[in-house]
Order: structure tokens, then sequence, then C-alpha cells
């Protein structure tokens, strides 16, 4: 049995109240401990199997978390979902743009194309990033960029743990911090942040700051308070 409306902005929660945004974008199983809603143009429920698309002004919405684009699709049982085309996806202090956002049904998604995100006071993009909300672990493992307002931060491969203010790249790694006037790359950037940031830089690793240039296979930065480049 299909359940279906052309009604402009319908608002369908009988029979898909699973169908919400878990962790970043959707969705817990019992659905009955937050308000969830599925707004959009077109809305077409299967009660058979369990599926729900949505296209033209697709929002969904679970408690504080809420995802829009231009087309959803959501498996109710294995809480399977994607939504695709200008995709925004907000909750709290996190907003991801993306062609493409999907999800397991767990504090896990995968966002694709042109993305872009900002967590607090941190920004990441690349054409494909994963992100745990569970441990705020951000994911880019084809290349991208990780910014804060330490400096930011290149490499074909990164990982960014948001909690620990911690960030990892490798491959063509580098780094710029304008207000330290400090450069530096390596094949791999270990940066951990803080009052006492430090940046492990590794294999044909340098450093440039003002007109003092170091370079090491293994190269340790410490950004001092007087932002100084201090190196061992």
């Amino acid at each position: 049995m299909k359940i279906r409306t052309n009604i402009k902005k319908a608002i369908i929660l009988a029979g898909i109240t699973t169908i919400a945004i878990s962790g970043t974008i959707f969705a817990a199983p019992d659905a009955s401990q937050e308000k969830t809603s599925l707004d959009a143009e077109v809305v077409e429920y299967d009660m058979n199997t369990g599926m729900a698309t949505a296209s033209g002004n697709v929002i969904m919405i679970k408690g504080e978390a809420r995802v829009t684009g231009d087309y959803a699709e959501f498996d109710v049982n294995n809480k399977d979902g994607k939504v695709s085309g200008n995709v925004v996806a907000t909750k709290e202090d996190m907003r991801v743009t993306a062609d493409l956002v999907s999800t397991d049904g767990s504090n896990h998604i995968i966002a694709v194309g042109s993305v872009n995100g900002t967590k607090a006071d941190k920004h990441f993009s690349g054409p494909q990033v994963e992100y745990f909300d569970t441990n705020q672990y951000v994911l880019i493992p084809s290349g991208g960029t990780i910014s804060s307002i330490d400096g930011t931060f290149t490499a074909d491969y990164m990982e960014g743990y948001m909690m620990n203010d911690r960030i990892i790249g490798k491959g063509n790694a580098h780094m710029e911090s304008p207000k330290n006037n400090l450069e530096a790359g390596g094949d791999q950037v270990d940066y951990f942040g803080g009052e006492n940031g430090k940046a492990v830089l590794t294999g044909n690793a340098w450093a440039v700051q003002d007109n003092n240039t170091l370079k090491s296979n293994k190269l340790t930065v410490f950004l001092a308070e007087d932002g100084k480049l201090k190196a061992k």
C-alpha cells in the first residue's frame, strides 16, 4: 500500500515517524522520543516495503536536527537513507552542505560532492567527508582541508578529532598559520591544538617563519606564547 501526496509542503507523520535525523543527519530507532516530520512537495510511502521518498523542497526534522534538499529516500526497516541535491544539514553548532548525504542509520554520515562543513570554530571541506557524531571525528579520505583559528591544513588524506583539537594529514601535508606567520609541510603532519600547540612533521619536513627555515626528516614545531618558531 502506498501513500502519496502532491500537496505543497505536506507533512506526513503517521506511518513514517521512524524517518528522522540521527546524530547529524538521520534517525534514531525510537522516534517517539523526539518530534519527527517529513515535509516536501511530493511524498510517497510504501507501507509494504517501508521505503519513503520525497521530492521538491524536502525538509526532514528530528528534534534539533534538520536536513533539506531536492530529493530524499529512507528505508524505515534498516534506517538507510540519503538526501541529494543542494543538501544543507544542521544540528546544534554543526552545518554541512553537499551534493549528496547518506547514512546507515547510526551516528555516521557520508557527504559527497563539494562538501563544506563547520563544527564550532572549525571548517572542513573535500570531495567526500565522513563524520562520526559520537566522538566528533571527521574523515576526509580523498584529500581536503581542515581550518581552525590556528591555521589551515591540507593533505591527500585527513583526519580530524574535533573534541581533542587534533588534526592528522598524510600525503603532501601542508599547514599555514597566518597569525604566527608560519608555513610548514611534509609527508605527514600531526597537529595538536591548545595553548601549547605543536605540529609534528615527518618525511621531508620543513617549516618557514619570517626569514627562518628549518628542514629535517622529523620536525616538531612548538608555537610559543610570543608566536615565534621553536623546533627540535
